[in-house]
């Protein structure tokens, strides 16, 4: 008996594509989902790219705003000034002696003071470093090196900082 299920040479079944795919519109399909996809992926990456960039603007404002107005704040202007004058020239200057003082080491420079150093003592804190060393920190700051405080000159006659 013949066998009337036009199957495959190997005895399966084949299937057969959809109508309106088998009289030629797959030819046209293929191509036009082909460019939908383009054009979609494309659509997606212009959506991502904006976005990103619309962020990377909002951080650099930010940024820019917290920067002026950091650099507009009191205590950052003040950390930055350099220090007055006359201020400079109150501060006490002291003469290192290891009999009196004990061991001292400079922050600043980071070494031991020597017999005969000269120092500066600040007031308000009462930090002390090689006189060279502290004096060129004042030349672009106005606070101490170590804690960051004010430096104000001690009032005559009185042992308290202004």
């Amino acid at each position: 008996m013949a066998d009337t299920n036009q199957g495959s040479p190997n005895g399966s079944p084949t299937t057969h594509p959809p109508y309106w795919f088998s009289h030629g519109h797959g030819r046209v399909l293929y191509p036009l989902f082909a460019i939908l996809n383009v054009v979609l992926i494309l659509f997606l990456y212009c959506y991502i790219s904006r976005k990103l960039c619309k962020k990377s603007q909002q951080l650099n404002e930010t940024n820019t705003t917290a920067a002026s107005s950091a650099s507009t704040s009191p205590s950052s202007s003040l950390r930055h000034a350099r220090l007055k004058p006359d201020v400079f020239l109150s501060l006490p200057v002291f003469v290192y002696s290891m009999a009196n003082e004990g061991k001292l080491e400079c922050s600043v420079c980071l070494t031991e003071f020597k017999e005969g150093d000269k120092g500066r003592l600040l007031p308000r804190c009462s930090h002390r470093f090689h006189a060279d060393c502290v004096d060129m920190w004042f030349q672009s700051h106005s606070t101490c090196p170590i804690c960051r405080s004010a430096i104000e000159p001690k009032a005559p006659g009185s042992d308290e900082a202004v």
